[in-house]
């Protein structure tokens, strides 16, 4: 994986920082007795993967099935010639890499449309090669949640968009678009789905293949609409709907009497079909309840064969038009896209959310990951082997966790009994290192024993359950993903009592001076403390809050930190979490981490720069224009910090006086988390949001 950055032949770049000369520091400034000269080294630093990562849509081009596109989910467009065995990045130009949306002309399959979070639309018209902004006509940061080509006028476009509120809250602006010029401009079709006063918004639209002057629309409050006059007017059609929670829309190709749609929906009832265009509904199955379905695909050359790409049951598929249907593999996943082969359905790509893309020659029945050249991963954490330098462990979200045995040339996942796959943070026990803890959004805590185990067993006794499903992070938080941002766009759902779900596991830290103390940071259930190592939890406070981050002084396993999601103060307790005080600093907290050389001092990244906290004071350390997502401080070289933040990652040598961007490749990435590495501080790595782990060299 290396060797694609090697061809690019950068040649070693130092970056000598001057001496810092005799001076006075303050207390806690720890770099007092200590002047060094750390240089980055820029080769062979670099990316090592893993690929994988946010698959939201997958078309195929409709001549030429070799051709296939992919919209990740913060790395822009990926194109493949083999199938979707390999790919490659088609973004030049395309200035917004969060993909929502991908259609292709059927007549001129070189154009390719991409709708994006918050930017409208962009048009390619060499098969992704170059990229033009085509979104004149659209509201304000418009997310383009689905594009329908009409088939025989492809000039003919209707878009489904939300866009900003005037109070951050309902009534969204749902606006769904027509463009005649071929996307150039666009004009608003309909903006009133549910009335004036509850402005719903489109997630899908179909269009007759049959009849183009029909226009189907699911909504996501108010149910199936059409208009039978190419987008002039528009009408519900519910009769027959009792759940109105619409995501997806697709037609047959055949007509048969009646034009036949499947309508998936997203909170109770799965699935309705029509065998008359929307006059009437019915449910026509009897074995897939409360199924979230996302996006539904029809076989165009069997079109009784459909399946359902769903949140919460993998792939549905049904081969006699929805009256029986049976598991169609990655049960395991979020679906947000599948794909068909048009020239051999036993072909199929799906998108997963985190997981990546995978692929089936079997319609459905085996599935292979297919990622190679997909720089999309989102890596919440990194572990480096205390037994062996050459071995990582990585938590992808969405993914679970992955395994390199050769510092990241390849990776393997490990998955083996992990019931969640969407890890937060990974951690090593550090009494018996052969222990490795992963923590998920629902299914709990997981310890896996590397020394001979049999993968991934449930642990965690006396951590909570809730049955509300609570995002993980607020929506305005830099790690909140796609589907944390739009549960806030939503109503609450609630599972019953029969479906209980482990709380969101963020963080857990070990105290240094004592391994059988460890302390757990939940989403929305405060903080719990274990007194064995991790094997029980109690409740250690701040129930009913989020812990963003924790972290325990050097020296007293009862000092706890603690960053939660209310801005404005970092809880302290100095009693193992009997009782908590606030430390007041008017700023959003993402990230803490005690001294790892000093008691009584802790770092912390905010939405507005890196701070120091001692003696019951705050001292700024710089970064002020940064959101400061993960920190990290050198054991073995006192001073030395490291800042990881929304657009790139910085190092200061002098205990946050002076701070250097560590590496361009860098660059607007979201850094998730920092590992220094044990047996060689010289060695450095950054977890990122989309493009998985950057290494560099650090010499002294």
């Amino acid at each position: 994986m290396l060797a694609k950055f090697n061809r690019i032949l950068i040649p070693i770049i130092f970056i000598s920082l001057f001496s810092l000369g005799s001076q006075t520091l303050s207390a806690g400034q720890e770099a007092a007795n200590n002047t060094y000269f750390p240089i980055i080294s820029y080769n062979p630093s670099g990316w090592i993967g893993p690929y994988g990562g946010t698959i939201v849509a997958v078309v195929v081009d409709p001549t030429n099935p070799q051709v296939v596109y992919a919209g990740s989910f913060g790395s822009g467009v990926f194109k493949s010639l083999d199938g979707g065995l390999s790919w490659f990045p088609v973004n030049q130009s395309l200035a917004n890499l969060y993909i929502n949306s991908l259609a292709i002309d059927p007549q001129h399959p070189s154009i390719i449309y991409a709708g994006t979070y918050r930017n409208q639309v962009y048009k390619s018209g060499d098969g992704g090669n170059s990229w033009v902004w085509s979104g004149y006509g659209m509201q304000d940061q418009a997310i383009v949640y689905t594009i329908a080509i009409d088939p025989f006028i492809t000039s003919t476009l209707f878009a489904g968009t939300r866009g900003i509120s005037n109070n951050g809250g309902a009534p969204w602006k749902g606006v769904v678009y027509i463009s005649t010029d071929s996307g150039y401009t666009w004009s608003p079709s309909w903006d009133h789905f549910g009335g004036e006063n509850l402005q719903d918004w489109a997630y899908s639209i179909a269009i007759d293949p049959n009849a183009h002057d029909n226009i189907y629309a699911a909504t996501h409050e108010s149910g199936p609409y059409k208009s039978s006059d190419e987008g002039d007017l528009w009408y519900n059609i519910q009769n027959g709907i009792l759940d109105f929670s619409g995501r997806a829309i697709s037609i047959s190709p055949t007509y048969n009497n009646g034009t036949t749609l499947y309508y998936g929906v997203w909170h109770t009832d799965s699935l309705y079909k029509t065998l008359n265009g929307g006059s009437s509904w019915f449910r026509p199955y009897s074995d897939i309840p409360w199924s979230k379905v996302y996006s539904i695909s029809i076989d165009p050359k069997l079109v009784n064969t459909v399946y359902l790409a769903t949140f919460n049951r993998g792939v549905l598929k049904t081969i006699d038009g929805g009256v029986t249907w049976q598991p169609g593999g990655l049960q395991g996943d979020k679906i947000y896209s599948l794909a068909i082969n048009p020239f051999s359905s036993d072909n199929l790509l799906a998108g997963t959310e985190g997981d990546g893309l995978y692929r089936s020659a079997d319609s459905g029945t085996s599935w292979q990951r297919s990622n190679a050249g997909i720089d999309n991963a989102m890596v919440t954490s990194i572990v480096l082997s205390p037994a062996d330098p050459n071995t990582f462990y990585a938590s992808l979200y969405g993914a679970g966790v992955y395994q390199s045995t050769n510092r990241g040339k390849t990776w393997s996942e490990i998955n083996s009994g992990l019931s969640d796959k969407f890890v937060h943070s990974l951690l090593i026990d550090p009494a018996h290192p052969w222990l490795l803890y992963a923590m998920t959004d629902t299914g709990g805590l997981f310890q896996n024993n590397l020394n001979g185990g049999s993968g991934w067993v449930s642990v965690g006794l006396g951590l909570p359950l809730t049955g509300t499903l609570t995002p993980a992070y607020p929506a305005d938080h830099p790690f909140a993903t796609l589907e944390m941002q739009e549960a806030f766009a939503t109503p609450s759902e609630t599972t019953t009592s029969s479906q209980l779900l482990s709380v969101n596991l963020l963080t857990m830290v070990y105290a240094p001076s004592n391994p059988q103390i460890a302390y757990m940071g939940t989403g929305g259930s405060g903080v719990y403390k274990s007194t064995n190592g991790g094997a029980s939890w109690q409740p250690a406070g701040l129930g009913g809050e989020s812990i963003l981050s924790l972290s325990v002084d050097l020296t007293y396993s009862d000092l706890i930190y603690a960053a939660t999601a209310i801005p404005g103060s970092i809880k302290i307790s100095t009693d193992g979490g009997k009782t908590w005080t606030d430390a007041y600093l008017p700023r959003a907290f993402y990230s803490l981490a005690a001294s790892p050389i000093q008691t009584g001092v802790v770092y912390a990244g905010t939405d507005t720069g890196f701070y120091r906290y001692q003696s019951g004071s705050w001292s700024p350390l710089g970064l002020s224009d940064q959101q400061i997502t993960s920190i990290a401080a050198d054991p073995s070289h006192p001073g030395l910090l490291y800042a990881g933040t929304t657009s790139g990652a910085y190092y200061s040598p002098d205990a946050g006086t002076t701070w250097k961007f560590i590496d361009e490749r860098l660059r607007y990435q979201t850094i998730q988390s920092i590992s220094v590495d044990p047996a060689n501080p010289s060695l450095v790595y950054f977890s990122t949001q989309t493009h998985g782990i950057f290494f560099v060299w650090v010499h002294f």
